[in-house]
């Protein structure tokens, strides 16, 4: 009895998954304005850039869109972007949006994923600073 009410509980668990990520896909879909950029550098100084200019469009499992960021730091202006032409996956048990183009997988960690709202945040291994993306949908 206990090991079958065991199996029907990580059937359960396994199902609701499932629907989850199939949900949140669908929330995905249409064209997100990128609303505001958050720098982290490897010093830890955190910059904002609340007029980024750009926006990301999901349809079915591509994803298109270039998001241009411009922070006053200490040092002066960096401009980064984030320039994407491929596809998408969530994996909602890692909490994870993740962008692929040509064979390179840029992973997310989401935050925020509502019908209206998406906030996602990516580790920049190469520069050793922290991106996270607000967008809102249009």
């Amino acid at each position: 009895m206990k090991k079958l009410l065991v199996f029907l509980l990580v059937v359960l668990g396994i199902s609701v998954a499932c629907n989850k990520e199939k949900r949140f896909s669908r929330y995905l879909q249409g064209t997100w304005k990128c609303s505001m950029v958050r720098l982290q550098n490897v010093d830890g100084f955190t910059f904002f850039d609340h007029a980024p200019v750009g926006n990301l469009t999901f349809s079915g499992t591509s994803v298109q869109g270039l998001v241009v960021s411009d922070f006053t730091t200490f040092q002066g202006n960096e401009v980064d972007s984030l320039g994407l032409n491929g596809t998408f996956s969530l994996d909602m048990r890692q909490s994870q949006l993740n962008w692929i183009q040509n064979n390179d997988t840029l992973s997310n960690r989401i935050f925020v994923i509502t019908k209206d709202n998406l906030e996602v945040e990516y580790f920049d291994a190469i520069s050793n600073q922290r991106l996270r993306y607000v967008f809102e949908k249009q």
